[in-house]
């Protein structure tokens, strides 16, 4: 029934956003051809709210851990959102809390329904259950800010089987859309879907895309909220860069975890990059006038984005974070989940950072 109404929701909001871009047409007849391109332009105004923050990442299940590994313990249709908003509510400086549509990298499999879809690519992809829109609900209940992870690929060749990408490839085919355009499908269906509950995006896999498909996955995403902010990630390391004139904030990915463990001091550069900023150009160069985007990192607590060793020296990240944020940029920790919620030695790492948080706002309180 829940999922009924969503589905209403959406084709309201689609209708209205077509209406939008329609009407939007019509004013400019005779004007220049650039109007979306103004339109997801960045914008300093929607970056604001997150100047100065600090906030986490948790990798949800999709339905990937139930109908891939049926073993798994925990997966979309049984994870248990109160155990873990009992974690989140102990962060009490927290900003905002990135989760994922899809199964990170590997896409393909999403924490959502999506009922057309389903009738496409089966129904082994989308979970029975809204997990993903109960989870925004929880957090948005706690006047927490969402972003969302997204990779660019949405249905993957690498992980998928070959079955399944025949039905993809056909899909794309009988539609007469491309890849790109294809994902920009998906992505808007679930923008749109959500709305404004929705804050940002955090877009990856997008260096070997063309500037016009970015500037697709962009209007996809404004399609549900305008204001929403967009990072996509181009590259890794130092210097920081925005990585296209549409992104607000900067993906800030640091060195690739195959080389370096994040706690790397070559990943001191980055933090240099936001405290020379915040505002940084697609060049990496600071400049604070309008078009530029907020510097952001966004960095592993232990060795890899989803697992490995937990040796991410807390005074090391604590520092990391307040210098970030004593900048006027924004820091986003991804923490490896275990079960419902964060891995416990993570969290306990997340509950010193918040402590050191909470007092620095004390003292700057005083002054």
């Amino acid at each position: 029934h829940c999922e009924r109404e969503r589905e209403a929701i959406y084709e309201i909001r689609m209708m209205k956003s077509r209406l939008r871009v329609r009407l939007g047409m019509v004013a400019l007849v005779g004007a220049t051809t650039g109007f979306v391109s103004a339109q997801q332009v960045a914008q300093h105004a929607r970056a604001l709210p997150f100047s100065g923050t600090w906030g986490v990442r948790i990798l949800l299940p999709t339905a990937y851990d139930k109908s891939v590994t049926p073993r798994a313990a925990v997966n979309a249709e049984n994870f248990d959102i109160d155990a873990f908003m009992k974690q989140i509510d102990q962060l009490t400086s927290i900003n905002h809390v990135m989760i994922n549509i899809g199964r990170g990298h590997q896409a393909s499999w999403y924490s959502s329904p999506y009922p057309k879809m389903e009738t496409i690519m089966g129904r082994s992809l989308f979970p029975k259950r809204d997990f993903f829109g109960e989870m925004v609900d929880a957090l948005r209940d706690r006047d927490l800010k969402v972003l969302v992870y997204f990779s660019g690929t949405g249905m993957d060749a690498g992980y998928l089987s070959k079955a399944q990408m025949e039905k993809w490839k056909a899909h794309l085919q009988a539609s007469e859309l491309t890849r790109a355009e294809g994902v920009a499908q998906i992505l808007e269906y679930y923008a749109v879907k959500y709305g404004d509950k929705i804050d940002g995006w955090w877009i990856d896999r997008c260096g070997a895309m063309k500037p016009a498909e970015r500037e697709l996955y962009a209007k996809a995403i404004r399609a549900g909220n305008e204001n929403a902010i967009i990072a996509m990630h181009m590259k890794t390391g130092s210097p920081i860069r925005q990585g296209t004139p549409y992104c607000d904030f900067t993906a800030g990915h640091p060195v690739p975890m195959k080389r370096q463990p994040p706690w790397t001091s070559n990943n001191v550069a980055m933090i240099e990059n936001v405290e020379a900023g915040p505002w940084i150009t697609q060049s990496g160069k600071p400049d604070d006038r309008e078009g530029s985007a907020l510097g952001a990192i966004f960095m592993p607590l232990q060795a890899q984005w989803r697992n490995g060793t937990a040796g991410f020296p807390t005074d090391q990240a604590i520092e990391w974070t307040t210098r970030v944020m004593d900048a006027g940029g924004m820091y986003t920790w991804a923490i490896a989940r275990v079960g419902n919620g964060f891995a416990p030695r993570q969290f306990q790492q997340l509950v010193k950072i918040n402590a050191a948080v909470e007092s620095r706002s004390a003292r700057q309180s005083l002054k």
